[in-house]
Parts: structure tokens; sequence; C-alpha cells
């Protein structure tokens, strides 16, 4: 009983990561310069409920894991663990980098258990929780872009944010004239877009082993409604990353479906030039490129004068405030590149376990044995494809780090990566 109740929490997770029903506090230090910040606003989600659940059931669990750690790991872990301990006491918000302490270990203790605990038989109904939470939110996405604001109601309740194109600091774009780009449940149209582009790719990969007609029909109407999700968010690496998937799936299927899938390709990005022809232009494509620079300067910095043990956990805005000219919330932004955000967070000392964690994962999911089913082959395909897009798209945004549905991609990817299952 205790195991199906543990099984039922983690599709719950699984499903309701494309929500962020939540509800935010505004103790003093999310204020700055009496400005609230929504990045230091300790919030309590649905998500964080869930997990915490899922955590407490499978706490004996933890016990009885056993790490295969060598002097190398073991000496940046205590690195680490160092920098994360000194910054309680150094670092210029300490109340911030304890909540960010408190993050860290529920998804660090998530994604651990991930790796325990996935096995063959959660591949399934994974996927179809994936893929049925993809259609909810890609429902709710093209609506949104048809209506050009948010669309209340019921989906309120679901985590959707009350917005139209005129809100101080939502996302649009602008095709001669400003478009809304969509958000459906999410922080911002680019979490959106990979979570789209990591459903698709686990759903490609499960579609040839799934037997049940309606089940089938369920993946098939993901993949082509997340397509469009994906488009629709004008996110430019996510659909650079789409793309590249669909010849990934190509060069992993071998000539099955090529003609099908190119014939596809041509035609979407025949669709764009014709809907949305300043999509391909170089404005568009290189917009943005100012304010991250901007950003990655003063990262700079603020690094030089914090190199050793970093500035804290989510303590970049506190920092932020000396370095920028106009106090407004729309500016107070972390640098779009996890490794900075990570480097700045932890210093030179702390910082190498980041990077560490993803050679570790990515290695383990190449020297992963060949199954005698295919099944968790593709799995392990899909896991390896979504690992590297994180990295890809983590050098160009933050959201991995900052926002709790990046976290929570974040903790599932890296514990499916360790994860071992049986053929």
């Amino acid at each position: 009983m205790l195991d199906k109740v543990r099984k039922i929490l983690f599709f719950l997770i699984v499903f309701f990561s494309s929500s962020q029903v939540g509800l935010h506090f505004w103790p003093a230090f999310s204020f700055i310069n009496g400005i609230r910040i929504d990045y230091l606003s300790p919030t309590l989600y649905l998500l964080d409920i869930l997990i915490i659940l899922f955590i407490l059931l499978n706490f004996k669990l933890l016990f009885r894991i056993k790490f295969a750690i060598n002097k190398i790991s073991a000496a940046l872990l205590a690195l680490f663990f160092l920098s994360i301990l000194l910054n309680i006491f150094i670092s210029k918000s300490p109340a911030v980098h304890l909540f960010g302490m408190l993050k860290l270990v529920e998804f660090g203790l998530f994604g651990l258990l991930i790796a325990k605990t996935f096995d063959r038989i959660y591949i399934r109904p994974f996927v179809i929780m994936l893929a049925t939470s993809a259609i909810i939110s890609s429902v709710l996405a093209i609506w949104q872009f048809i209506k050009q604001s948010s669309i209340g109601g019921l989906w309120y309740f679901l985590g959707e944010r009350t917005f139209n194109i005129s809100t101080i600091g939502i996302s649009t774009v602008n095709l001669d004239y400003l478009v809304l780009r969509p958000y459906a449940a999410f922080p911002h149209p680019n979490v959106l877009a990979f979570f789209f582009l990591a459903t698709t790719a686990f759903t490609v990969f499960r579609l040839p082993y799934e037997k049940n007609s309606a089940v089938k029909g369920v993946l098939i109407s993901s993949i082509l409604l997340s397509t469009v999700g994906i488009v629709l968010t004008f996110s430019r690496i996510t659909i650079l990353l789409a793309i590249c998937f669909f010849f990934y799936a190509i060069y992993t299927k071998g000539k099955r479906n090529v003609m099908l899938i190119v014939l596809g390709l041509l035609g979407l990005l025949g669709l764009v030039s014709i809907f949305f022809p300043d999509v391909l232009s170089a404005q568009f494509l290189l917009r943005g490129i100012d304010f991250r620079q901007d950003l990655l300067i003063q990262s700079f910095q603020i690094f030089l004068g914090n190199p050793y043990f970093g500035i804290g956990l989510n303590n970049f805005f506190v920092h932020q405030v000396d370095l920028i000219k106009n106090i407004s919330p729309i500016l107070f932004q972390p640098p779009h590149n996890i490794f900075v955000l990570a480097f700045l967070s932890l210093g030179i000392f702390g910082w190498w376990i980041f990077p560490a964690m993803f050679i570790f994962a990515i290695r383990s999911l190449i020297n992963k044995p060949t199954a005698n089913s295919q099944q968790p082959t593709a799995f392990y395909r899909s896991t390896l494809f979504v690992l590297i897009s994180i990295i890809v798209v983590g050098m160009f945004d933050h959201f991995f780090l900052t926002l709790e549905q990046g976290q929570i991609m974040l903790a599932l990817v890296l514990g499916l990566s360790f994860a071992k299952l049986k053929s």
C-alpha cells in the first residue's frame, strides 16, 4: 500500500510540474529598496508539498543508499559544503541564503530518490503523465496566444497568472507589432518551451513501443501540440534544439520515417516564414544580447569582491542593487547562465561540483549497458538529449537554478540520468 502511495505521489509531481500553484510570502528580506523581488519571495508551491511528502515516505531509503565516491569527488563535495556553510555567516543576506539551502536540500533529495527508485515499469506512466500535462499546457498556451492575454477562470486555480500584453515586464516579441508570448501556467515562456521540448523528447522515443491505440493517440497529440507550443513561445534556443532533436531522432531510428520528419520540418519552417517572417531576421535572432552582456559585466564586478566562497545562494540581487542606475523590479535579473550564477554563488572553491555533476550524469547515461529490451535504451537516449539541452539552454538562461519548475526539471533529469532500469 505504501509503495503504491509513493508511486502515485511521484506521478502527481510529474503531472503538476506544468503548474505553479503556490502561496507567496513577503518577509523583509524579499524587498530591495522597498521593491518586492519575486526571486527572493519564499513560496510554498503545491509541488513542494508533493515533493516533501514523497521524500518523507522514502526517507528510510536514503539511509540505505551507498555512494561510490573517489578522492576527487570527495574533495569537490567537501569544498562545496564548506562554501555553503560559510555563506550562512558571510553572505549579505543570510536569510535568503538559508532559504536557498532549504530548496537545495529539497531538490537534491528528490533527485537522489528518483535515481534510486525509478525503474523500467515507471517509463510508460511517466511519459503518459508528461504527455497529458503537455496537452493541457499547450491548449492553454495556444488560447493565450490567440487572446493575447491570460484566460482566467479555472485556469487561475491551476497556476495561470493574470496578465495581458500591457502588463509591466510581460514577455513579448516584436513582429512589426508587439505579440504576447504565451506563458500557460509557467513563470516565463522560455520555461514553458523547455517543458514542451523535454516532453516531446521522452514521448517521441516512447511512441514506437506503445501498443494501446488510445494512449498512442495521446502521445501523438502531445507531440503535435507541444511542437506548436514551442513555436508560439518564440524561444530561440529551444526552437533550435527542437530542430536538432528531430535530426537526433532520425539518427537513432535509422531510415524509418526520415522522409516524414524532413517534410514535417520543411513544412514547419515554411509556416513560420509565411506567418512570422520577422522570426528569421537578425534583429529577432540577436535580441536580448545587450541585456545579457550587461548582466555578465555585473556578475564579473560582483565576483571580484567575492571570489573564493562566492556571495551565497540567491544573493545576486542584493549585490546587484549597487550596480544598476534605475531601481525597478524588471531590472533585477540574475545572469542568464546557470554556470556563471553557480560560480557567483559558490565561488572558486565550491563551484566545481556543479559542472562535475553534469559530467558524471552524461557519463552515467553513455555507459549504461545495452538492455535486452530496446525500451530502456530509448529512454536513456531521450534523457541524454534532455540533459544536454539543459546545459545548452542553461548557457543562455537561469531558470534551472532560480524558478521552481526549472529546478524540478533539473532535479528530475539528473535523477533519471543515474537511475538503473532493469531489462
